[in-house]
């Protein structure tokens, strides 16, 4: 288990493969094909509860990435390089392409916005993507982040770039 040092976000993920199996549970159920009926059921029931997080440890100068599905977690440790700072950034869903994602168009035309938590660190990775969401709950995980790791955090978000710790 992680000592206390470390830093955990996790965060509900919707799976849209969901209700396809609970609608091909129910086909199969329809025409008596109980034992695939059982496994789809099952499939959907593991995905239905599924969560996506990131563990940060500073001592070990590692991070794990992870989807966790009941209490097994897939992902694997990988190196953290000398962190600089966290930024919050907005990002512009409308204009992501690669990614599905089930939002209604927005009424003003100018795209639905979130906001995204990166640890900016000393390598060609350049940063390092933590959590997306609101622009409040973003913040104050930015600032638990910066508080944690003992770096400042960066409000990227608007015009007027500031240092918000």
């Amino acid at each position: 288990m992680e000592a206390s040092t470390t830093f955990r976000y996790e965060k509900y993920s919707f799976r849209v493969i969901t209700p396809l199996l609970a609608l091909m549970t129910f086909v199969f159920l329809v025409y008596a094909q109980y034992i695939v009926a059982s496994i789809t059921f099952i499939l959907g029931t593991l995905l239905a509860f599924s969560y996506q997080g990131v563990i940060i440890d500073p001592e070990q100068q590692r991070y794990l990435k992870y989807d966790r599905f009941l209490n097994i977690k897939i992902g694997g440790w990988k190196t953290l390089s000398t962190p600089s700072y966290v930024t919050v950034v907005r990002i512009n869903l409308s204009s992501r392409r690669s990614a599905p994602s089930p939002i209604v168009a927005p009424q003003d035309k100018k795209g639905v916005r979130a906001f995204k938590v990166n640890l900016v660190v000393d390598s060609d990775e350049r940063y390092i993507s933590i959590c997306r969401g609101s622009l409040e709950k973003m913040t104050s995980e930015a600032l638990r982040l910066g508080k944690h790791l003992q770096i400042r955090v960066l409000d990227y978000t608007t015009h007027d770039k500031k240092w918000i710790l």
